[in-house]
């Protein structure tokens, strides 16, 4: 099959190569643009030279590669912070600033706050007002006394004190201030409910979507579910997961099936097979084909609204409604090229999406499906129909976990081996779940739901979650923990895709990509263990509590004043830790830098010959800070999380008058010393 077929994949491809730049690489977005004006200039030259029988050369497709890549890199610094004027990030603080935002959605909140993301609308100051831009997380203190609940499209008016994200206090650990920033989000607001008033309420798509979620939710919560049952149907049709407890969670998600919990392409694909399937009929003549396929994206996209227009949702929904359309072309490349194209729409309208794992997975597992499961399917033969269906189910989820497999475990570092198992019980019976689902919404929005319907669809996902259950309990079979860095990921996708070009055809090209494959992963091992450092001592951020931690080659000697530290599990797995000791944490240690001393009670450090090379302070010992650093005098003092703020804040000033380094773990995160 030629190349061109394939079009789309190929600026696809040019347009995630620019976009991946831009988010390595800051440019004045004036100067971003003049490139990208340089390179439409350059394109169109190049187009006019290609007619011309005369040059037959590549240059068309270079300064096509260029055009493309540049619009991918421009698209990102046009919503950089730094080049939108606008933005909240540009502003400076000043007492007395008045934030004008819009509540744009609802988090799941946590033991102490209720959490909002706000789109920023204007700053109010005692003389003018501004025109704000950007997203902020908002977390609002629980108040017995003042309890407030906001709703998608409240207008709020809020003191601007905005916070920024910390990053993850120990190595390796999950940043959730990156996640936050590949959703656009930048700082943070911590206030009480007396602080937040709420102005207006803006009426919008959004907000209304928003609202006719709660709004059957609500409805449904009336009705006899169990606890259980009603929260993984919010999540199964409505992708409303905050009732969610975080047993089930894990229990889904270790059982492979936690896709099921978070309205996704798979969602979205089943209900587009039961739509063709319903529509069937229309499809016998040219005019009803497309009556079909326009009732088809119709439902789909009130499908997205009645979920709230959630992102990830409006996303699959793009993804499926470009796929319907190519699988209506019936060419063999239509399904591919309306993929890529879906791809490269969403990815033009808002490049952070590549930095959304959901976005990454989906698209993974659609394209591994479309190309890798009629392959798969060929290559067992069998006449039965019923065990043809299984069959054809099986090698759909073993496509996509093909697909999905590297980065899965590069990001969750763990591989559920009875997925296989999960999918073969619960996808036959989705579509179902799905329909029942909607059904029960609608009767209940309406008021006309039956006990007897809710007792069914109650059964119904009481016994999905028993299979779930029983599933996810057989531990030997889930693999948690894996190792896999960012290199060798891609690496395997190297050798993946070299695999499947020498099945399609056996040659020398396709021979090559899979042999630089295999050398990249063994490149890939290599560098892991050049950058694992055979030495390293490191003081841990632990609330309330202190760890020293050392490293020497696979061994981890833990000096701890607890027994537990879970927050080393990723350390241990991202430095190839094979063996693990625990001690009771001692006075001194020798480290590379020199003598470490711990200052953990009221005696004040004798006066030594040597003085310690590092000073850790822990406990909040009763001490002269400023005479024990006179006869120490210590090159570096570090304070860990088990001291007092109020403490850190009188020594961190101390130090600062004496010229000493001073680095608090509760700001700065673990002092690590290679």
């Amino acid at each position: 099959m030629k190349s061109s077929g394939f079009v789309f994949i190929r600026l696809s491809l040019y347009l995630l190569a620019g976009i991946l730049l831009g988010f390595s690489i800051w440019v004045d977005l004036v100067l971003s643009l003049l490139i990208s004006m340089g390179f439409l200039l350059l394109f169109f030259i190049a187009y006019h030279r290609s007619t011309k029988p005369v040059f037959p050369d590549n240059f068309f497709g270079i300064l096509t590669f260029l055009l493309i890549a540049s619009l991918g890199f421009t698209a990102v610094q046009l919503r950089q912070p730094e080049n939108i004027s606008s933005h909240y990030t540009n502003f400076e603080l000043e007492d007395g600033q008045i934030l004008k935002a819009e509540v744009s959605e609802e988090l799941k909140p946590n033991q102490y706050s209720s959490r909002y993301i706000i789109e920023a609308r204007s700053l109010q100051t005692t003389n003018k007002s501004f025109k704000l831009t950007g997203k902020i997380l908002l977390s609002i203190n629980k108040n017995p006394e003042k309890l407030i609940i906001l709703r998608p499209g409240d207008v709020l008016l809020l003191p601007f004190k905005p916070e920024n994200v910390k990053p993850p206090s120990n190595p390796f650990m999950f940043s959730y201030k990156d996640y936050l920033e590949g959703l656009k989000i930048h700082r943070q607001l911590q206030l009480t409910s007396s602080e937040v008033e709420v102005h207006s309420y803006n009426k919008s798509l959004h907000s209304y979507s928003r609202s006719l979620r709660r709004d059957l939710i609500g409805k449904v919560r009336k009705h006899d579910f169990s606890q259980n049952e009603l929260a993984v149907f919010q999540a199964l049709i409505l992708g409303q997961r905050s009732d969610l407890n975080d047993e089930l969670y894990k229990d889904y998600s270790a059982a492979g099936a936690v896709h099921i919990l978070a309205i996704s392409g798979l969602h979205i694909g089943i209900l587009l097979l039961i739509l063709n399937w319903l529509l069937q009929p229309l499809k016998r003549s040219r005019s009803g084909k497309f009556a079909g396929l326009l009732l088809s994206l119709l439902i789909l996209w009130a499908f997205a609204i009645l979920t709230g227009l959630q992102p990830s949702v409006v996303r699959a929904v793009t993804m499926f409604s470009f796929l319907a359309v190519g699988l209506n072309l019936r060419r063999k490349t239509g399904a591919f090229n309306s993929l890529a194209l879906s791809f490269f729409f969403l990815l033009l309208i808002d490049p952070y999406y590549i930095l959304q794992v959901g976005f990454q997975l989906s698209y993974l597992a659609v394209f591994s499906i479309l190309l890798i499961q009629p392959k798969l399917y060929k290559l067992v033969n069998i006449d039965d129909k019923f065990l043809d269906y299984f069959w054809k189910l099986s090698s759909v989820s073993i496509a996509a976990q093909i697909g999905v497999l590297p980065l899965s475990i590069y990001y969750f570092h763990q591989f559920p081996g009875l997925f296989l198992l999960t999918n073969l019980f619960i996808l036959p019976f989705l579509g179902v779940l799905l329909i029942s689902g909607i059904v029960v919404l609608a009767l209940a929005y309406f008021g006309y739901l039956p006990d007897l319907f809710v007792r069914i669809f109650n059964e119904m996902l009481a016994g999905m979650n028993w299979i779930v259950t029983e599933i996810a309990s057989q531990k030997q079979f889930v693999l948690s923990n894996i190792d896999l860095d960012l290199y060798h990921m891609m690496a395997l996708y190297v050798v993946l895709a070299g695999l499947l070009m020498f099945w399609q055809k056996a040659s020398f090209r396709n021979s090559t990509v899979l042999l630089i494959g295999i050398i990249f992963l063994q490149l890939s091992s290599i560098a892991t263990r050049i950058s694992n450092p055979s030495a390293e001592v490191m003081i841990m951020h632990r609330y309330k509590t202190s760890g020293i931690t050392f490293k020497e080659n696979d061994h981890l000697l833990v000096a701890t004043s607890t027994s537990e530290a879970p927050q080393l599990i990723d350390y241990i797995r991202e430095r190839k830790i094979k063996r693990l000791e625990r001690k009771a944490i001692e006075k001194a240690y020798t480290t590379p830098r020199g003598l470490l001393y711990v200052q953990s009670d009221s005696i004040i450090l004798p006066e030594l010959e040597i003085s310690p090379e590092l000073l850790l302070l822990r406990n909040s010992p009763k001490i002269n800070f400023e005479r024990l650093l006179m006869n120490s005098k210590p090159k570096q003092v570090i304070a860990d999380g088990s001291n007092y703020p109020y403490l850190v804040k009188k020594w961190k000033e101390t130090a600062r008058n004496k010229k000493i380094p001073f680095h608090a773990t509760a700001e700065k995160g673990a002092y690590i010393l290679k």
